[in-house]
């Protein structure tokens, strides 16, 4: 069964760095939801509308958002013309 016949499931298992998703603690059992940026050609949409939505109460996350894309953009044509 292909991803487009799938639906939404589990793909990934995330643990936190910072040890909050240890049992417990207060994202023991959170959900989430894990984008591809350099494959899934919905991603990018996805990640503006989140950076749009948490501007005000997150303006420095969301500038790292917004400038993300560019950047991966920037690395991908650097790789690809090298001197």
């Amino acid at each position: 069964m292909g991803d487009k016949t799938r639906g939404l499931y589990g793909k990934f298992h995330i643990e936190r760095t910072d040890g909050k998703s240890l049992p417990g603690e207060k994202h023991d059992g959170c959900e989430y939801f894990v984008l591809d940026l350099t494959h899934d050609p919905f991603a990018i949409t996805a990640l503006q509308a989140y950076e749009r939505a948490c501007v005000r109460e997150y303006p420095l996350l969301a500038a790292d958002l917004r400038a993300w894309p560019l950047e991966m953009e920037r690395r991908r044509r650097a790789a690809k013309v090298k001197p």
